[in-house]
């Protein structure tokens, strides 16, 4: 609908919102010259800076990313996206108590906002704060049942309380609503193998390394699963590939010593949970 749109438009939230569908669809190439745009007609615009401090942070340069949220917030104190996205960039330079405390500030600013109170319940789960989790991810579900995130966040929470369930339909629901969410699929794998399910858990945690191959916990929870199935080679695979994509969890180290154990590799298991325990202080 926006492409009827004419070339002379002077508002910057117009920039800004053709950015975020861009970005939403993973065309960041064509999403910064939009925000470049919303910025020059208004330097201060905090819904774009938002927006840009949350590509930073994808693109792994944390101070960049944390000096523009907080401009977007001294642009304005009550923006829940201004907010949000100073929570990723804290998140990112490991402080979490800094995005719980902006997530907290983002839900009493804009209390509708069905994206912040799923982000809230994301961090709830990073403390293992259960039950604040569940109630946040349900309060972004109700707020907005149509949102592949709210969902998925709401399945996360359920799993974390072994509500298997719940949590599938939740997973289930949210790949109905963004077929291509790796996360959503694997929750539902986790969840199905957490149910017995091991054939059908393993192969969405497949769908999910191939919508998303470069995440290390995919791919940890994907070696579990073969070496569940005592497919030795295939989990060796994964968790070298985990390893590389992500040095500093443990997650892999620790599963792939337990495989290397069952295969009587004892001095190599050694050495991966020790590497486990390195990393996991």
């Amino acid at each position: 609908a926006l492409k009827g749109a004419p070339e002379n438009i002077t508002e910057p939230r117009f920039f800004a919102y053709r950015a975020s569908l861009l970005l939403g669809v993973g065309r960041v190439d064509e999403a910064g010259p939009d925000l470049d745009r919303a910025l020059k007609l208004n330097a201060t615009y905090s819904d774009a800076l938002a927006l840009q401090s949350i590509i930073a942070v994808v693109q792994n340069d944390k101070e960049k990313a944390l000096g523009i949220a907080q401009k977007a917030v001294t642009a304005n104190p009550k923006s829940a996206a201004a907010l949000t996205a100073l929570s990723y960039a804290q998140q990112a330079n490991f402080n979490l108590d800094g995005a719980r405390t902006s997530l907290q500030q983002a839900v009493q600013a804009e209390p509708n906002n069905a994206l912040a109170w799923a982000r809230l319940a994301e961090i709830h789960l990073s403390f293992a704060n259960l039950d604040d989790a569940l109630a946040a991810a349900q309060k972004a579900v109700a707020l907005n049942p149509n949102l592949s995130r709210t969902q998925m966040v709401l399945g996360f929470a359920h799993l974390v309380r072994v509500n298997t369930e719940d949590a599938k339909k939740a997973f289930e629901k949210a790949i109905e609503l963004d077929q291509a969410d790796a996360l959503s699929r694997l929750g539902l794998g986790l969840g199905k193998i957490r149910d017995g399910e091991l054939v059908d858990g393993r192969k969405e945690l497949e769908v999910a390394a191939s919508l998303d191959a470069n995440n290390s916990i995919v791919r940890s929870y994907l070696g579990k699963a073969y070496y569940e199935e005592k497919r030795s080679d295939l989990a060796e695979r994964d968790y070298a590939t985990a390893k590389e994509l992500d040095p500093k969890d443990p997650t892999p180290y620790f599963y792939d010593a337990i495989q290397k154990q069952t295969t009587n590799r004892p001095v190599e298991a050694l050495q991966d949970m020790e590497k486990a325990i390195e990393l996991n202080d």
